[in-house]
């Protein structure tokens, strides 16, 4: 009778892990109706930042640089923050503790994307560094600058499980002026049951074509 009844917790305990997992990919950036902050809108990665159409750059162009570099994170790229912060947030506030998967919690993790970037051109870059702004780029004699870009699409539960990230740099010569626009593409499928979205292995494999790139058009 007592091993009926654990096993029976056992199984209800199993099961609940598995829902409460289910849930948290679903909810935490897939964009479940009705639930949590609503999915951000994107717009041009030069937005606030420069006075020009980010489309109009010329892609995968050849480009010189020299360091010192500043790199400008777009305003997509704290919409994206905020918002995994936010929806972090409020499920914080809707699902108990016990059940919190805190594999999706890394895995969607903000700091992640900026990471990886700012390591990959830091390595090809070692005299680079983080800026606000363009400003900060000239007042600070960087002699060049790069805007970081995103694009994310979670997967959707009811819909296209395949997470897709998309990530630009946009290189700019000492006058500040646009000469190159490189971007790079990953995607993870998400199976059902999966406990996690996909997140981190999307940006993997866009920060690892960039980074293809980058060694191959910049001198």
């Amino acid at each position: 009778m007592h091993r009926a009844v654990i096993e029976g917790d056992g199984k209800l305990m199993n099961v609940t892990s598995k829902l409460a997992a289910a849930m948290a990919v679903c909810l935490t950036l897939a964009g479940c109706a009705g639930s949590g902050p609503p999915p951000p809108t994107y717009g041009d990665a030069f937005k606030g930042l420069f006075n020009q159409s980010s489309a109009s750059v010329p892609a995968d162009a050849q480009v010189t640089v020299q360091q010192p570099l500043g790199i400008i994170f777009s305003d997509n790229v704290e919409t994206w923050f905020d918002y995994v912060k936010r929806t972090n947030a409020y499920w914080a506030t809707v699902v108990p503790s016990s059940l919190t998967n805190t594999v999706v919690l890394a895995d969607t993790d903000p700091n992640f994307v900026g990471g990886r970037v700012l390591a990959m051109l830091k390595r090809r870059f070692p005299n680079s560094e983080y800026v606000k702004d363009f400003g900060q780029a000239v007042a600070s004699g960087k002699k060049g600058a790069i805007v970081v870009d995103v694009l994310p699409n979670p997967m959707q539960p009811y819909g296209d499980r395949t997470t897709k990230f998309d990530i630009s740099l946009y290189f700019f010569d000492a006058r500040m002026n646009p000469v190159s626009r490189m971007s790079g593409h990953g995607e993870r499928y998400v199976p059902m049951g999966a406990g996690d979205a996909g997140i981190q292995a999307a940006v993997d494999g866009a920060v690892s074509q960039l980074e293809t790139k980058v060694d191959a058009l910049v001198r």
